[in-house]
């Protein structure tokens, strides 16, 4: 068996951020909640990378939906956030080449901070440290696509990880 290099909790270097993505976590007796402002999210923001997800998952404690927003709206969806989130939990993190520094590092939470299941990605980026893994980062990928931002109207239960083309083609 190999030995890992140890994940550092800080990271060296902090890679470029391509984008922005956004979880809003519900429940049940919150759905509502979220489902306005998701509505309200797209009347003024473009987002793309749209995700529903009506329970949890490995890396996702409760249901939530995310997406992903440009960097020049960044101050203002935080502002617009801090006003319209009504109680619910909001990650906002960085997108770069580094999926595991941008869940676990490159964080802002809004409301009560979930943990998140982050033991496969700190697995990878071990990999990745010791030359061991070549896995392409699809956030990454996904994030860099721009042109994408405002193009679709989006719907709870969507889920554009399913459905997208893969492996997605970064655009310049």
């Amino acid at each position: 068996m190999t030995h890992l290099p140890t994940v550092p909790d800080v990271p060296a270097e902090i890679d470029e951020i391509v984008a922005w993505h956004s979880h809003i976590y519900f429940s049940e007796k919150t759905r509502a909640i979220a489902e306005r402002l998701n509505e309200e999210l797209q009347d003024r923001f473009k987002i793309w990378d749209y995700r529903w997800l009506d329970q949890a998952n490995g890396l996702h404690p409760s249901p939530m939906f995310r997406f992903a927003i440009l960097k020049e709206d960044f101050e203002r969806y935080v502002y617009w956030l801090l006003e319209a989130r009504q109680g619910l939990s909001v990650l906002l993190h960085a997108i770069t080449e580094n999926v595991y520094i941008d869940h676990s590092y490159l964080t802002l939470w809004f409301g009560k901070q979930l943990e998140l299941g982050l033991d496969s990605m700190r697995e990878k980026e071990a990999q990745r440290l010791a030359g061991e893994q070549t896995e392409v980062n699809s956030v990454l990928l996904v994030g860099q696509q721009r042109h994408l931002a405002g193009t679709v109207r989006y719907r709870p239960g969507d889920d554009t990880y399913k459905t997208r083309e893969w492996p997605p083609v970064a655009s310049a």
